[in-house]
């Protein structure tokens, strides 16, 4: 499993650098940074309306497997977690001659003595008399 986490983890990182890169190389209005990268000379090899289809295809792709890799390294990373109180890991860890019996232990709510509520009575029916 560990070793499934490594590898999604490292395709995720080589998806997220592509990407970036992919999206820096799309010409904008004004001109973008594609003509730092040799978006140009990709313009004058493709065509400029080639490239544009070209790196807004990758562009779709290469978020697609960004959202995919995510979503499925979250379920892994969650994968076996399981939520327990930790009164719930002292009283399995506690073997049961050790814990104190419940006529011993102070059940008491803020200094005082914890008493149930009276239920209420019934009322008398004094329609008839």
């Amino acid at each position: 499993m560990i070793v499934l986490k490594i590898l999604l983890t490292a395709i995720h990182v080589i998806v997220s650098v592509l990407l970036v890169v992919v999206i820096l190389l799309q010409s904008a209005k004004g001109g973008g940074l594609s003509g730092t990268f040799g978006g140009q000379a990709a313009g004058a090899f493709f065509g400029q309306r080639s490239t544009a289809t070209l790196l807004s295809t990758l562009t779709q792709y290469l978020a697609g497997g960004f959202l995919a890799l995510s979503l499925i390294l979250s379920l892994l990373a969650g994968a076996g977690l399981r939520q327990v109180s930790v009164t719930q890991k002292v009283l399995e860890n506690t073997p049961a001659m050790n814990l104190p019996p419940v006529e011993d232990m102070d059940l008491s709510v803020g200094g005082r003595e914890a008493t149930p509520t009276p239920a209420p009575a019934p009322e008398s029916d004094k329609t008839n008399p």
